[in-house]
């Protein structure tokens, strides 16, 4: 399945008609691509079938050859759609074997008529339940080594053993793979069953989970698995994980041809650009970029097998098994304290290194000492939160969950995000939907109320929107009664304020809605209550009249505002802003403040005088107006940002639309 070294260097050395002859051969039609998986116990002939369907040996490796067993995933193909993958029978290396199986639309169970069903050939009957492989057959070997009354009998244990899986009506083909006897009968019913194959459901994000890694001389690293969403094309740039580091895709290969795409459901080899062998190892995975993260712990629907003797402890250390991945985590159970054989309840598992999985994705439990499968089931929330036990609203969330709803999917990924609103691409990606049917969802929540669109691609919870709202006003509220002098606050103020925290872009929107809601009012930077009146008091009324007549006995060069202030007590300054909020003063400088009316006594001198003059300098202005240059200038400066003047070099005249 993996590229040649042939075919790589000589098209490395712009061999055109080669090249020419290559993508000619590739895999583009319509037809079906089927994975088939072979599983069964040591010794029972896996490898001897494969060969025989296929002519390939898929032992290879040279300790394969010393020990006369599979101890990796190896690959042959039947004809240009059916790739099989032979898998290692001996209980060490059923973590291999999940590795291969994961990915297999088709099972073939091979079972010796001398040996009959073994330890191994049971625990691959459970991998393959619990993974949902949908359709499978059984090829009964070494038929030439025993008397057709114990064939007879190793049948019939075959069925009781099948009773009630997905392999119960499955044909059993007796063959002998060294003798050829039944080969051929064993390849039409594959055929067969393979057109009975549904195509895998695409969420159309390229994903593929790496199961071989290996270089070529002259091309560096090469990496194969089969492809579980979307497409792929060399030149295009996909992420490794879960190192996030960008590499780039050289060639491509499919069923030993030569390819410039490879999709969903192809065994895949693709030699790769920007990064070394030495990084990458088996349960790593190539994605899209930016759509799938790692995680520490994923929530999950588990079934624990009905073989077990004992109860499954809440806690429990376990070997996870999803895609190529194996790791190290602890079953937490969200319904009980236990788990009985033969039970099924929603849990938490908790990795002791990330991975990266996709809601939906099938897995395999083992117990961590000694090791044997135990469970397994599907993954429902690739990013959770960290549960309490026993919630009853975290159990209906993933019950909702569990019916695969998309729309839940998408919300539930809104309701998380209360900080800050979120685009339909990252929406995807943490709801683990292709974007197309992400867009179709989230105008379902539009309908229903369910969700806000702030801007053409900003998604937020609109119960995280009232909530929004509701706590500006009431902070406003809470501010207004202890500053009972002031208009309003500045927005950043309120912003740092709000606790919890929320992005300043979803802020300023809330407080848009509110305004165009005439519940707040917006002044610039400031806001404030809709609602919100300031009533003075006969205290207050007298101090806001000496400052008054402080600011207007000389409007143009008033005193400092620390010098009117300073026997005013301690409701001095607070009156003085209240001016200055509402308008009736104007504060030119940090110590400058005159009263409105000289604002406007200014505007009606220097309009005489650059009506008469059409401009004039800083001097002239300030000798016109009878003020020094400690408060010419700051006025002029005040003139020019409303503006009233405008400069031009050492002078300044009147705006064209003043």
């Amino acid at each position: 399945m993996y590229p040649t070294t042939d075919c790589f260097a000589k098209i490395a050395r712009n061999d055109t008609r080669l090249l020419v002859v290559v993508l000619n051969k590739m895999t583009s039609d319509p037809k079906k691509h089927i994975v088939m998986g072979m599983a069964g116990h040591i010794d029972h002939g896996k490898t001897a079938i494969v060969k025989a369907l296929t002519g390939i040996d898929t032992d290879r490796l040279k300790e394969e050859k010393e020990r006369g067993m599979t101890t990796d995933l190896g690959f042959a193909f039947l004809g240009d759609e059916i790739a099989i993958i032979d898998v290692p029978g001996h209980e060490k290396f059923v973590k291999t074997m999940v590795a291969g199986v994961n990915t297999v639309d088709l099972a073939l169970l091979v079972v010796a008529a001398d040996d009959g069903v073994m330890p191994q050939t049971r625990e691959h009957l459970e991998i393959l339940r619990l993974l949902q492989v949908p359709l499978g057959l059984i090829a009964l070997n070494k038929i030439d080594l025993v008397e057709n009354e114990w064939l007879e009998m190793v049948k019939s244990d075959l069925r009781a053993l099948v009773r009630g899986t997905f392999l119960e009506d499955a044909p059993v083909i007796p063959i002998s793979a060294i003798t050829g006897k039944g080969i051929e009968e064993l390849k039409r019913e594959i055929r067969e069953r393979a057109r009975a194959v549904r195509q895998r459901r695409d969420k159309g994000v390229f994903r593929l989970p790496i199961d071989r890694v290996f270089t070529i001389k002259g091309f560096g690293t090469v990496v194969a698995g089969t492809v579980l969403g979307g497409c792929v094309a060399v030149d295009d740039s996909i992420e490794l994980l879960p190192h996030g580091k960008t590499v780039r895709v050289r060639g491509l290969q499919v069923h030993d041809h030569a390819v410039t795409e490879s999709s969903i459901g192809l065994r895949t080899a693709i030699n790769l650009m920007g990064v070394e062998k030495e990084l990458i190892e088996r349960g790593d995975v190539l994605a899209q970029p930016g759509f799938f993260k790692p995680t520490s712990m994923v929530d999950a629907k588990f079934t624990y097998l009905s073989g077990e003797k004992a109860k499954l402890e809440n806690r429990t250390r376990i070997r996870f098994h999803v895609g190529t991945t194996e790791v190290i985590g602890r079953i937490i159970l969200l319904e009980g304290d236990s788990l009985q054989p033969a039970a099924e309840g929603f849990v938490q598992v908790h990795f002791e290194k990330p991975i990266i999985a996709d809601a939906g994705d099938r897995f395999v439990v083992r117990s961590y000492s000694p090791v044997r499968t135990i469970g397994g089931g599907s993954i429902l929330d690739v990013h959770p939160q960290k549960h309490k036990r026993f919630q009853q609203d975290v159990l209906l969330r993933l019950s909702q969950l569990d019916k695969g709803d998309p729309e839940q999917l998408v919300m539930e990924q809104i309701l998380r995000s209360a900080h800050s609103f979120l685009s339909v691409a990252e929406l995807a990606r943490l709801a683990s939907v292709p974007p197309e049917a992400c867009r179709s969802q989230l105008g379902n929540l539009l309908q229903q109320e369910k969700a806000v669109q702030l801007e053409a691609d900003a998604w937020y919870a609109t119960s995280h929107f009232n909530n929004l709202k509701r706590r500006i006003i009431e902070l406003l509220g809470r501010l207004h009664g202890e500053n009972t002098l002031k208009i309003g606050f500045s927005a950043s103020e309120i912003h740092s304020r709000l606790k919890p925290a929320v992005e300043r872009k979803l802020f300023d929107h809330g407080c848009k809605v509110l305004q165009s809601e005439e519940q707040v009012d917006l002044h610039g930077d400031r806001i404030s209550l809709h609602s919100h009146t300031i009533e003075l008091s006969s205290e207050h009324k007298a101090i806001k009249e000496k400052i008054e007549k402080a600011l207007t006995a000389s409007p143009l060069m008033p005193p400092g505002q620390r010098e009117i202030t300073a026997g005013l007590g301690k409701d001095g300054e607070k009156v003085f802003s209240l001016m200055i909020e509402a308008g009736d003063a104007v504060r030119l400088e940090q110590d400058i403040v005159v009263h409105r009316s000289a604002i406007e006594k200014a505007k009606q001198e220097v309009t005489k005088l650059l009506v008469a003059k059409h401009h004039a300098g800083l001097g002239e202005i300030r000798e016109h107006l009878g003020i020094t240059r400690k408060f010419a200038l700051p006025l002029l400066l005040y003139l020019d940002s409303i503006g009233f003047t405008e400069r031009e070099g050492d002078v300044r005249k009147l705006r064209s639309s003043t």
